[in-house]
């Protein structure tokens, strides 16, 4: 009875404390209903045209890809850090480029937060194009949603407490060159960080771990401070979004620790900054010609994105 008393004490806790949070902005449910699927649509079906070409590093294809990404950082008002939004690096005697744009603060020290997602691909081998919807299309469309959201606020007045720092990488197909780069000429001292949510293949519904279509796998919450998960959770049935929620990547440790090495949030962790992976898993058609538009649910990607979006304003405020 006592546990369960708790329990009951500290919902009814955090449940004030998002309330209050939201309560900075009076009309969050105005912007979070912008994330929608037909800019989630636009992004992705751009982003999987055929003259991007898979959007392979150091192709002109991922150049295309590169301009689309910093027209609507622009668009958004996601202002550069620094004198340019691209940030060049070298891999393999290729030139990679990560997009790196800020949302400042709405007040002066607030800490940061880095959501993130790679926008490169595998391109074209022997003559076929790989589109990479879901990998990484999607993961960049829900960055993309997120900066909308956030630059609207904040050109309203309505900005949240922290810096968010929006990154689209470059290079995770040639073994994280790209966050590998970044994490290791990083600029902002880690402590200062307060998360880094990285966004990975988001976009399709056939791989569920209980049965339900409507999951979401979140990699790396034992990194996080406790009361991170309990906000994440809450923004979840508070906002009747209901999405599964499975933090163990289908229960098997082993594809967990492999899995969870193999994006770019993964640098992050060497230097103790706490670090989540937003995904949907692997499915038939990852790594395949077959990874196309048409495979993405956007039903289940707008949830996915808004459960996102509860989420950072919660922790940013």
């Amino acid at each position: 009875m006592l546990s369960r008393t708790k329990h009951i004490v500290l919902f009814l806790l955090l449940s004030t404390t998002l309330t209050a949070a939201y309560g900075q902005s009076s009309n969050h449910s105005i912007y979070e209903h912008l994330i929608a699927p037909k800019s989630q649509m636009e992004h992705i079906d751009t982003l999987c045209s055929g003259s991007m070409k898979g959007r392979a590093m150091g192709t002109e294809g991922n150049a295309l890809a590169r301009d689309y990404i910093i027209d609507k950082f622009m668009e958004y008002g996601v202002r550069k850090r620094g004198i340019l939004y691209e940030q060049d690096f070298i891999c393999k005697g290729k030139k990679g480029v990560n997009i790196i744009g800020e949302i400042e603060s709405a007040e002066a020290g607030g800490d940061y937060i880095i959501i993130c997602a790679h926008y490169d691909h595998l391109g074209e081998i022997d003559s076929r194009i790989y589109p990479g919807a879901d990998d990484n299309a999607s993961g960049v469309a829900a960055m993309l949603e997120l900066a909308k959201v956030f630059g609207k606020m904040k050109n309203a007045g309505m900005g949240v407490k922290s810096n968010l720092i929006f990154i689209a990488f470059d290079g995770k197909e040639a073994g994280l060159a790209g966050s590998r780069h970044f994490a290791g000429r990083l600029k902002i001292h880690p402590k200062r960080i307060k998360c880094v949510l990285n966004i990975d293949q988001i976009g399709t519904a056939s791989s569920p771990p209980h049965g339900n279509r409507e999951y979401i796998l979140v990699m790396g919450i034992d990194a996080v401070q406790k009361w991170m998960k309990e906000r994440l959770e809450l923004c979840n049935s508070l906002s009747d979004l209901n999405l599964d929620i499975d933090y163990t990547y289908y229960g098997s440790k082993k594809f967990y620790d492999i899995f969870y090495r193999m994006s770019d949030h993964y640098p992050f962790t060497s230097l103790a900054i706490p670090s989540l992976l937003f995904t949907c898993g692997i499915d038939s058609n990852t790594y395949k010609v077959t990874d196309t538009p048409d495979k993405i649910d956007y039903n289940v990607l707008t949830k996915r994105i808004r459960l996102i979006y509860r989420f950072i304003f919660s922790i940013a405020n």
